[in-house]
């Protein structure tokens, strides 16, 4: 759940500075990145995006376009997180197999499913994000302010069902009929 953290404090603090939010994430997903890759010699893929779009991003809105707004920032970064989220999909390995979320352990299988799930789901999530930015940035049918705190609570029902859904798994010991071979 921490791989989420550097989009967490780009989205809260974006209404206030758009290149503060965008350093502040970027050194939370070069801490997060270099934790694991200390702890496992890889960089996960989620991570690796992280630091390339806010690392670019930071320095963009810093140094060439000083008015590049919350709006387009977030369209940026949610169209670039939902290209990884589908490359890894369609690589057939989904970004959050490189994630321990549940605690105990289960069939392989299942496992897989979950991780495929819950993938579709972030591509899901990330896709309604960057419409939500794309109604307020191309086709100003959305107030930036509206965009940002839709896109603020898109995520954070994600974020939260992530959570619950690892919690369920966990409970049934697996036993999930969404999950099991049919």
């Amino acid at each position: 759940m921490f791989a989420f953290l550097p989009c967490l404090i780009f989205f809260v603090m974006a209404p206030l500075s758009v290149s503060l939010a965008l350093w502040l994430a970027f050194a939370a997903a070069f801490a997060i990145g270099i934790r694991a890759f200390g702890a496992h010699r890889t960089v996960r893929i989620f991570d690796a995006c992280g630091l390339v779009l806010f690392g670019a991003l930071a320095l963009y809105a810093g140094f060439v376009d000083t008015d590049f707004g919350a709006a387009k920032t977030g369209l940026v970064l949610e169209a670039g997180f939902l290209a990884t989220i589908l490359w890894s999909l369609a690589s057939h390995r989904p970004f959050t197999a490189q994630y321990h979320w549940l605690k105990g352990r289960h069939d392989p299988q299942v496992v897989a499913r979950a991780h495929i799930l819950l993938t579709a789901i972030w591509a899901t999530s990330y896709a309604i994000m960057a419409a939500i930015s794309a109604l307020s940035v191309v086709m100003h049918r959305l107030m930036p302010g509206w965009a940002s705190g839709l896109g603020l609570l898109v995520f954070a029902a994600t974020l939260t069902f992530t959570w619950q859904f690892g919690v369920y798994i966990d409970k049934r010991g697996g036993d999930v009929a969404l999950l099991r071979r049919r």
